[in-house]
C-alpha cells in the first residue's frame, strides 16, 4: 500500500465510513466532506488490491480511497474496498498507517437493520473498543447483535493496534440507500463531537426518493406506502 500525499497531514481522530447497509457509512462520510468548510484533499491512496473504478465529480477524478482533513480530524473515504482477506488486510494497513500520523482514535460509521429499532427515538447505537475511555451515554447496539464487513475489520483492528474506537451504528434499511439513516449518523456525530452538520439535505433525499418509490408503485399497481414509516 502507499499513500500519494498532496498535503502533509496528521491528525488526533480519523472517521470512516463503508458501503454497508443502507449505504450509511459512506454517504455519512460524503456528506461531511460535502458539508464542513474548510475540508481538503491531503491523501490518495494506492493499492494492487483496490478495484480500478474511478468518479469524475464537480470538475476532478475521485479515487477509490482518499484522505481528507477538518483541523484535526482526518476523514477517510472509501468508494471501493476489496471483500475478504485482502479488504481486512488493506484496513489494517490503513489502521497502522493512521497511528503513525498521530491520531489517537477512531470513529468508525455503519448501518444497524432497522427491524431491531425500539421506537421513533431510537436513531443509532454506539459500540466501543476496550481502549476507548471517555463515556458515552448513547445505548449500546442490542444483546447478541452480529458486526459484520469492514466495521468489523476496522473495530477489530483498531483493538489489536490499541486505539481506542467508537462505531456509530445507525439504524437503515438494510434493502436499499437510506439517506435517513446518513441523518442520524450525522446526529449522532454532531452530538458526541461538538459538530454542527446540517441534515437538511439528506431529509431532502430521503423525500425525492420516497416520491420515486410511490410513483413505482402506483405505476406497477402498488400501495403507494411510504417506505419511511
Amino acid at each position: 500500500m502507499k499513500i500519494y500525499v498532496k498535503k502533509d497531514f496528521k491528525g488526533k481522530r480519523l472517521f470512516a465510513g463503508f458501503m454497508g447497509i443502507g449505504g450509511t457509512g459512506l454517504y455519512t462520510i460524503k456528506h461531511m466532506i460535502d458539508s464542513l468548510e474548510g475540508v481538503e484533499l491531503v491523501g490518495i491512496v494506492d493499492s494492487p488490491y483496490i478495484p480500478p473504478v474511478i468518479s469524475y465529480i464537480d470538475g476532478r477524478i475521485s479515487y477509490p480511497i482518499e484522505f481528507y482533513r477538518h483541523g484535526d480530524d482526518l476523514i477517510l473515504k472509501v468508494e471501493n474496498l476489496p471483500r475478504g482477506p485482502r479488504g481486512n488486510i488493506l484496513i489494517k494497513n490503513l489502521l497502522r498507517y493512521v497511528k503513525k500520523k498521530g491520531v489517537e482514535e477512531i470513529i468508525v460509521i455503519g448501518g444497524l437493520t432497522k427491524n431491531l429499532r425500539e421506537g421513533e427515538e431510537d436513531e443509532y447505537r454506539i459500540v466501543t473498543n476496550r481502549y476507548w475511555r471517555r463515556k458515552i451515554t448513547a445505548r449500546p447496539p442490542p444483546k447478541y447483535v452480529k458486526i459484520f464487513g469492514p466495521l468489523a475489520s476496522t473495530l477489530a483492528y483498531s483493538e489489536f493496534l490499541k486505539i481506542p474506537a467508537l462505531g456509530i451504528l445507525a439504524y437503515s434499511d438494510d434493502g436499499m440507500i437510506d439517506p435517513i439513516a446518513a441523518s442520524y449518523a450525522i446526529k449522532a456525530i454532531n452530538e458526541l463531537f461538538g459538530y454542527e452538520i446540517p441534515i437538511d439535505t439528506l431529509r431532502q433525499a430521503a423525500n425525492e426518493l420516497n416520491e420515486m418509490m410511490r410513483q413505482f408503485e402506483e405505476f406497477v399497481g402498488g400501495s403507494g406506502k411510504d417506505i419511511y414509516t
